[in-house]
């Protein structure tokens, strides 16, 4: 059986944006303690009068703890320091030093202990296929080196990059252990690449890296490198390019839709309509005009239209929105593009705030009739799913929510196993264009308070009937198995509950055993990775029994091997997976053509403009 399956891109949040959000509320409010204040300047003939705004004391107390010195992290200290060292190490192989970096003698320490060569002595072929190749390193050689022939090795692990233009460096400490007074350890992950010119190479690496303290107890020398792991990467061009002003360029407000980010709107359209500072805004794929291309419809927030293109032959889109019926001005967080009452064309499910709204295909690609389902509460259905769940031969829709009354509704509680999120919704196809919620009646109500983002449907315990994986932020996921109709959550029992900032999920058989495998997107964090370990300082050291469960949420993306009928085993160190950076969704697609399936995971959060945003 091969149900069909959707999974969409949603939002999580960690605990310093739940903060934040709290804080502004308050302020937003006028809820300030004691010490706080407007002071209005009076000018003689001035309508609004200027005011400068002072932060509560419990507001300068965070900003405070900014600087990991304030709070006694001798570590963090270190790391920032660590830091700037290790950039100047590599400036000065690579002669783009900056005037203020220290010389390369300076950043060596008098007793330096050595290093073993950074480039492997054997290397093993991974890959090599379409123009993509990946070796590794089989060992390192053991002959330790001086200082003496650090730069040289330094310039032999860069030879790589054959006329380097434009070597882009990119490094991750994910520990820093203290040895005494004056001498700490730190384990890097780094990352090399020339990109300006093909053929493309990239560079991943892992050292653990020795470090000398100086009296003046901040500047730091380099003691010794122990290379960990080496990763070569050629491509003979780009895997991928970027098209979206050729096949988008021409369709209505571009710019200032699809090239404007959602800030830009914060504000600025009708709060009735639903306004949220994170989108969160799906995308959904299907042929509704049933010309045999794939069409686009982007869900967009409250105040601005979704839009439906049409894909020519000729690969570009134009905007058939209003001639659809779909250019509502709701706040529209996830859309599916399916047949729901198999008459053969693909009909459209909008998430709408905590509703849905059917669109039923009159088989040119126009909605004319819809279907609204009210769901229980007030909370926004961020994602949805489908698949014929009850095997009655159409297709029902689980609906994924997130906080319990809304985006400042409450703080995950705990936040490392929430348990005070939004329900999720369940609708059953009844035919005849009606649905029926029926969450409860079906099993779907068990462990349904989490703050769901993505699900999918697969058979995982290959019965022949749809089971449901649920992602959760802040805490365990779920996994409903389903018996004839009627689902259990099952993820504890069979080792996929994934405890940590569940963001997205795919399906796919990874290990090529005939059942179907889990990869979720979560979290990476390298500073709770160093911080949390710390047991005696971490939460003042308190609460120990659930430090574990921090440390699992900073460790980042997961795969979960079938090992039959639905029973997982945990196989992410081995596969290399984890480090995903602040990962969202998750899509696995053989983009090669090799056989072996491929995963996309998008990763990334609010940064201030910059040439490289997305």
């Amino acid at each position: 059986m091969n149900p069909l399956r959707r999974n969409n891109t949603s939002t999580g949040f960690s605990l310093w944006l739940w903060i934040l959000f709290l804080s502004l509320s308050a302020c937003n409010q006028g809820d300030f303690d004691q010490g706080s204040s407007f002071e209005g300047l009076q000018e003689e003939g001035v309508l609004i009068q200027k005011q400068e705004w002072q932060l509560p004391d419990w507001a300068e107390d965070n900003i405070k703890r900014r600087d990991p010195a304030f709070d006694r992290w001798k570590t963090e200290v270190l790391h920032g320091s660590a830091k700037k060292a290790l950039k100047a190490i590599f400036h000065h192989a690579l002669g783009v030093a900056k005037a203020e970096e220290p010389e390369w003698e300076e950043l060596l320490a008098v007793d330096f202990a050595g290093f073993l060569s950074f480039v492997p002595e054997e290397r093993e072929l991974h890959h090599d296929s379409s123009g993509l190749k990946v070796q590794r390193a089989k060992g390192f050689s053991s002959k330790q080196l001086g200082k003496e022939e650090l730069d040289d090795q330094l310039k032999t692990l860069l030879s790589v990059f054959d006329k380097p233009k434009k070597v882009n460096l990119f490094f991750k400490y994910l520990e820093v252990k203290l040895h005494g007074e004056g001498h700490f350890e730190t384990e890097a992950v780094i990352h090399l690449d020339d990109l300006s010119s093909a053929p493309f190479v990239q560079l991943n690496m892992e050292w653990k890296l020795g470090w000398e303290i100086a009296k003046d107890g901040e500047s730091l020398r380099l003691r010794s490198v122990q290379p960990q792991s080496w990763e070569w990467i050629q491509s003979s061009g780009p895997i991928f390019s970027e098209v979206t002003r050729a096949v988008l360029g021409d369709v209505p407000r571009f710019k200032e839709e699809i090239m404007t980010g959602v800030g830009s709107y914060q504000w600025r359209t009708d709060q009735m309509l639903g306004n949220s500072y994170i989108g969160a805004q799906g995308v959904a794929i299907g042929d509704v005009n049933g010309d045999g291309l794939d069409d686009l419809f982007v869900s967009q927030q409250g105040g601005l239209p979704n839009r439906l293109y049409l894909r020519r032959p000729d690969g570009v889109l134009q905007d058939a929105t209003d001639a659809a019926g779909l250019s509502f001005l709701d706040n529209t967080r996830s859309a599916l593009i399916l047949d729901f009452d198999n008459d053969g064309d693909q009909d459209i499910a909008l998430a709408v705030g905590p509703n849905l709204l059917i669109g039923w295909n009159n088989g040119t690609g126009a909605y004319s009739e819809f279907t609204p389902l009210t769901g229980e509460g007030s909370e926004d259905v961020y994602s949805i799913v489908s698949a014929d769940a009850d095997q009655d031969g159409d297709l029902d829709i689980y609906c994924c929510r997130y906080v319990q009354d809304g985006l400042l509704g409450g703080v995950p509680t705990p936040y490392h196993d929430a348990d005070n999120g939004a329900p999720n919704l369940f609708w059953r196809n009844e035919g005849e264009h009606q649905f029926s919620l029926a969450t409860e009646e079906v099993g779907l109500g068990h462990n349904n308070r989490k703050f769901s983002l993505a699900a999918i449907w697969e058979d995982f315990d290959l019965d022949g009937d749809p089971d449901l994986y649920v992602t959760n932020d802040f805490g365990k996921n779920n996994l409903y198995i389903n018996d004839k109709g009627h689902f259990r959550d099952v993820a504890g029992e069979r080792g996929a509950e994934d405890l940590a900032a569940g963001m997205g999920v795919t399906c796919e058989d990874f290990d090529l055993d005939g059942d179907m495998d889990i990869y979720i997107s979560n979290m990476f964090s390298s500073a709770g990775r160093r911080i949390v370990p710390q047991t005696n300082q971490f939460m003042s050291g308190e609460n120990k029994n659930v430090h574990q469960h921090y440390e699992r949420h900073a460790r980042g993306n997961t795969i979960l091997s079938n090992r039959g009928n639905g029973f997982f085993e945990d196989v992410t160190d081995a596969s290399g997976a984890a480090i995903g950076g602040w990962a969202w969704g998750a899509k696995s697609v053989d983009f090669n053509n090799d056989g072996f399936a491929d995963i996309y995971s998008p990763n990334g959060f609010v940064t201030n403009p910059d040439e490289d945003d997305l």
